[in-house]
């Protein structure tokens, strides 16, 4: 049980989760203090320390401080856009670590699209230039160059004097060319490699091709990407040969059977099984043949077993070689003698796996301690359990793990970012160290890893770049660039070499990764098909089983489990976080907060074979065990309405007699109780800046700033009312489902009342519906100054939402565009049509695109611009929802 502690205005302002609760003596797991007009003021977590925030008038973050006595400042311009950003650790000088500038109005800005954009940014990994925009928005050409030291720089105002800090002739640009839908089609790399993209008349990829730099004609890397009606992804064709196909459930869309196969021969055969919640319950490779080892008939199936709350309890398999206890890896040239596993788990009542047993050969199972007032865990060492004083030397104040084993220590820098790892302790002469640079972003830029030899230091180092990697070695004078591609569901990684190491003769590699269900790297194969690499993993991705086919070759396999690169330190990148596998946990708090629950070390909710994690915020299902997304629009029929301001039921129903409509189809809505939601902001849920440029760049409307205010449930309605002036009416708290959940104003502010029942579902924030909300409401920001839709149309209450449903059709595209794979919800899109929850809101504007009334460009024309929409009186929605009823389709 969840216990959560409100003011006198419904704000959760104590929360404190089942284990917590059971202690009379214990703190909340998170407190949270608000400004009298609702806004988050500070917030103390048992698990991430304390954070204490000053807002301007607008809402900006101006000022930040948190436990460890970091603080950072914000300045902005008149426009309210960020200007410099300002850090300071305890007892040091405060230094500026970005800088920002913006295109004029000037001739020059104009002719390259720069007007209002963000022209240059200076960030802790460098400088990043934005030479070219295009006429939608999407950046043309970028160019990003890094500093001459790994330290943070003190940006100076002067940029001559910021140009000094950057390393000399190394500037590293990405082009990029869309289509006229504001699609990427090609993309050329920082060493000029050339990716090409074709999409079908639906706007899904059907094709990806790569020229190196030093080729004269592209090659294909998979081609031939079959959809289902869903959407879904059902067959395609490898650049090497190799053809996968996906089977889905009929009845809920989730993925039943994965398969790859060369010529007859099968190389993956993936077949899934599930509960009815949806929990995988069995993997079984088909491709694996039944083995027969010591005495044991070993089968290529795993089997896992859920408590009451999905939290994985139990899991069987197969596995080989030996233990893996902590960062190194050993790889298991010869799988052969293999041997049955099975893995149980025990939790605390706060979601802290505290325990796994491990029987099998490897026999790696463990035991954590939770901190006694927090989900901080350490683990027992030759059974000895860490005090108190063990968990104040292993966190700092904002709990970040500090040590991954004895002696092998963590740093992390003023925005919690892993900054670096001393792998190797040496009492006499410097230490092994492995150093991380990142961008404003929080992604990063650059690794460098400095291993002592007897005489020399040996310096590798990789720099990320966009779609490439650039990989080189001090010791074997490697130079190496990775072209990555996302092609279709798997990864293509190309190794071209521009110095080969050392006495080696090497030439392009081409590496295809067949990845399983939650993106892990389960197989990898050559140009031929032929087998480079075969891997297994445990649950929580320790790995249970290797086989390779050379020592050499395997070196270069990075990304692994999940997807994501295992650094040498056996960390997982996973972008905002690093993920311990041996431990099963994140090596610190969650910097989204309590997204998915007061846990903020918990990994994907201890259900590791039914959710994944992307980027080390939050949970989600995996595309292929989601329902199926909203199938691609159809193209439009030929027009045969009639195109008249006077709606004519009677010629438009002839005109339909052959027409079948096919809606946008969500999942069922959850309708929202009367429990105010736990507190939240608006920018850790949605990036603001992306959703702006995604807009801008999507309907070829000049990108502005986006204004958001997070205010409570009772203060969004207090400021409704003092424009409507309706003052007299007051807030009721037995309906709270019944009030507003957010409002774009007159003046053009997003007030998102963040305590409304609707952002919740079963306890849990709803992170769909917050997303869904903002995107929808910053439509209404972008739209607000220009209205095309109700003029000329009747106020009766099936007419007045004509705006709405306009707003939703173009947000679930926004939405889509940002957050694929998951779930658009908002009130007016889950109206009920023909009977059943096929949302509506949208479908009203889709069904009138698509059986011709108007065209999409005349819509977007008179949301954002000066046009207006056919006037709609005499119940014309009504009648356009009753021809919809009649004439969708049943398929």
């Amino acid at each position: 049980m969840t216990v959560r502690q409100h003011d006198a205005a419904g704000r959760a302002i104590a929360q404190q989760d089942p284990r917590l609760v059971t202690d009379a003596s214990a703190p909340a797991n998170l407190a949270t203090s608000y400004s009298l007009s609702g806004k988050v003021l500070s917030t103390t977590s048992v698990d991430a320390g304390w954070r204490v925030s000053l807002l301007g008038e607008a809402d900006q973050a101006v000022q930040d401080w948190d436990g460890r006595g970091s603080q950072r400042w914000m300045e902005y311009d008149e426009q309210l856009r960020a200007q410099a950003v300002f850090e300071q650790r305890a007892d040091d000088p405060r230094v500026c670590t970005e800088r920002y500038r913006y295109g004029g109005a000037d001739p020059a800005c104009a002719s390259h699209n720069q007007c209002g954009k963000l022209i240059r940014h200076d960030d802790p990994a460098g400088t990043q230039l934005f030479a070219e925009y295009g006429v939608i928005g999407g950046v043309l050409q970028q160019t990003r160059q890094l500093l001459r030291d790994l330290a943070s720089p003190d940006w100076p105002e002067r940029e001559t004097d910021r140009d000094a800090l950057l390393e000399p002739d190394t500037e590293a640009m990405t082009r990029s060319s869309y289509n006229g839908l504001g699609e990427v089609i090609a993309q050329t790399d920082a060493k000029d490699n050339r990716q090409l993209f074709s999409q079908t008349i639906a706007g899904q990829l059907r094709e990806v091709r790569l020229q190196v730099a030093s080729e004269t004609a592209p090659i294909t890397l998979v081609s031939s990407i079959e959809y289902n009606a869903h959407g879904q992804t059902a067959r395609e064709v490898a650049g090497n040969g190799v053809i996968t196909t996906l089977d889905y459930a009929p009845e809920d869309g989730r993925l039943s059977r994965l398969l790859a196969k060369r010529g007859n021969t099968p190389l993956q055969d993936l077949r899934y099984e599930y509960d009815a919640a949806g929990n995988v319950l069995s993997i079984e490779d088909a491709a694996q043949p039944i083995r027969y080892f010591a005495n044991q008939r070993i089968e290529p199936v795993s089997r896992y077993g859920y408590d009451s709350l999905y939290q994985l309890v139990e899991a069987t398999g197969w596995e080989a070689g030996e233990a893996n206890r902590g960062p190194g890896f050993s790889s298991f040239n010869d799988p052969a003698p293999r041997a049955n596993y099975r893995q149980t788990y025990h939790y605390d009542a706060g979601g802290n796996l505290l325990e796994l047993i491990h029987e099998g050969p490897q026999s790696h199972g463990h035991r954590l301690v939770a901190q006694v007032h927090s989900n901080r865990c350490l683990p027992v060492h030759e059974g000895v359990e860490p005090g108190e004083e063990d968990f104040h030397r292993g966190f700092d104040a904002n709990g970040n793990l500090l040590s991954l084993q004895p002696g092998q220590v963590l740093s992390w820098d003023l925005r919690n970012q892993l900054r670096e790892v001393r792998p190797v302790a040496r009492d006499a002469g410097p230490d092994d160290v492995e150093c991380y640079v990142y961008g404003a972003d929080g992604m990063r830029v650059r690794k460098v890893s400095l291993t002592q030899t007897n005489a020399l230091t040996l310096r590798a180092e990789v720099r990320y770049l966009p779609n490439l990697e650039l990989r080189t070695h001090s010791g074997t004078g490697e130079v190496l660039q990775v072209i990555s591609v996302q092609a279709g569901r798997s990864t293509i990684r190309v190794l071209h070499w521009e110095q080969a190491p050392s006495r080696a003769t090497v030439s392009d590699q081409y590496r295809y990764s067949l990845n399983d269900h939650l993106g892990s790297c389960s197989l990898e194969l050559d140009s031929a098909g032929e087998v480079i690499s075969q891997e297994g993993y445990h649950p929580f991705g320790t790995t249970a089983w290797f086989a390779e086919r050379g020592e050499v070759e395997v070196g270069y396999k990075t990304l692994r489990y999940s997807g994501k690169e295992r650094d040498a330190t056996g960390l997982y990148y996973y972008g905002f976080r690093y993920y311990v596998p041996w431990l099963q946990r994140w090596a610190s708090p969650d910097p989204a907060g309590t997204i998915d629950g007061l846990n903020l070390f918990r990994m994907v909710r201890n259900n590791p074979l039914t959710l994944i994690d992307s980027d080390g915020l939050a949970p989600t299902k995996p595309v292929a065990l989601s329902l199926p997304p909203p199938p691609p629009p159809p193209p439009p029929p030929p027009s045969k309405l009639d195109r008249s301001p006077q709606f004519s039921s009677g010629k438009v129903q002839e005109s339909l007699a052959q027409y079948q409509f096919s809606p946008i189809v969500l999942s069922p809505p959850n309708l929202p109780g009367n429990e105010p939601s736990q507190a939240w902001k608006s920018t850790d849920y949605v990036d603001i800046g992306k959703l702006a440029n995604t807009i801008s760049h999507m309907f070829g409307v000049p990108e502005r700033p986006i204004v958001i205010a997070d205010v409570s449930h009772e203060a969004l309605f207090e400021k409704i009312n003092s424009y409507t002036g309706q003052g007299e009416i007051k807030f009721d708290k037995e309906k709270r489902s019944e009030h507003p959940a957010a409002w774009t104003s007159p003046k053009g502010v997003v007030y998102m009342g963040v305590t409304a029942p609707d952002y919740s579902e079963g306890g849990s924030l709803d992170v769909d519906k917050i997303r869904s909300t903002v995107v929808h409401e910053s439509l209404h920001f972008f739209s607000h100054q220009h209205v095309g839709f109700q003029a000329g149309t009747d106020t009766a209450i099936t007419n007045s939402n004509y705006d709405e449903y306009v707003t939703d059709y173009l947000a679930e595209k926004v939405f889509n565009a940002m957050y694929p794979g998951s779930t658009y919800k908002t009130g007016y899109f889950t109206k009920n049509l023909d009977g059943g929850f096929v949302q509506w809101g949208g479908n009203m504007a889709k069904f009138m695109i698509d059986s011709g009334h108007v065209g999409e460009h005349e819509l977007v024309n008179a949301y954002f611009g000066t046009g207006k929409l056919k006037p709609m009186p005499d119940q014309s929605l009504t009648k356009w929802k009753a021809l919809a009823r009649n004439n969708i389709s049943k398929n």
